[in-house]
């Protein structure tokens, strides 16, 4: 069995545990970057009708109810050793990757992404998630990259939403306004290849893209196995779009704690 590495440094982890987000000073090396930026550009060509709607799961071909055409090579990027090394250092050896989410803003798009936190409906039990955002291309503030609100995770509460379906935003999911203060937003400005890694207590938005160039995310789910995915604790008004409850777990280390995943949901 391979050694897991120390990818983060100590001050990273314990950044993490204070703030609920880093940015590593690791990044993707040029051959894993050049291959997620192919899978992107090719994502994208393949699923013109997707526009700028979040796609889920593409790392699980067939996958969901969106009926986007993905690359099995996908799977080589949630799955690469560097990263799972870094999510074991902050939330144990017994991991489960349960969903991934491409992120894509064209030109001349104005939607946002409001504050929210997510969570509100992902049938974790308990709620223990951290996401791992890599850059595609660089985000910058011009063009809509990730916002957020370091120490907003430190309450471990999910909050109070409330259903915006207008169509100036992608997620439905928005902060009510007294829930957060915008004043302390840390705005995550990445070159293609770093990432940010945050926990799923921290509230969090983007802006809309307006540069002339396209800005595309990746986010790898993660969850200790020692947490439960409920597929069938899904409330009614997530049937449709992100359709949390086809979403296909893997075991990318260690064992599954709880002898309650189901490994077999949403894998075709």
């Amino acid at each position: 069995m391979a050694q897991q590495a120390n990818v983060l440094s100590q001050a990273e982890v314990e950044t993490f545990r204070r703030d609920g987000v880093i940015v590593p000073e690791y990044r993707l090396p040029a051959e894993k970057l050049a291959l997620l930026q192919e899978l992107a550009n090719k994502l994208i060509e393949d699923n013109p009708q997707m526009g700028d709607e979040p796609i889920t799961s593409p790392h699980v071909p067939g996958s969901g109810i969106q009926s986007v055409r993905s690359d099995p090579r996908w799977i080589q990027i949630p799955t690469f050793p560097p990263i799972l090394d870094m999510v074991e250092q902050l939330i144990g050896p017994d991991l489960i990757l349960w969903g991934t989410t491409f992120f894509h803003k064209p030109v001349g798009e104005e939607r946002i992404v409001p504050w929210h936190r997510d969570g509100r409906y992902w049938p974790i039990k308990p709620l223990a998630t951290t996401s791992v955002w890599i850059a595609v291309t660089d985000t910058t503030v011009e063009n809509g990259c990730l916002r957020v609100i370091p120490g907003s995770h430190a309450a471990r509460s999910i909050g109070e939403h409330y259903r915006d379906h207008s169509d100036g935003v992608t997620i439905p999911e928005t902060l009510q306004p007294d829930q957060f203060d915008e004043s302390q937003a840390r705005d995550i400005e990445l070159e293609a290849g770093q990432m940010v890694v945050f926990d799923v207590y921290m509230a969090h938005a983007s802006q809309a893209n307006r540069s002339g160039t396209k800005r595309v995310g990746y986010a790898l789910r993660f969850m200790p196995a020692t947490s439960h995915y409920d597929h069938y604790d899904i409330p009614i008004e997530d049937s449709r779009g992100s359709a949390h409850h086809t979403r296909p777990l893997i075991q990318v280390r260690g064992s599954d704690r709880t002898d309650r995943n189901d490994f077999t949901i949403g894998h075709p």
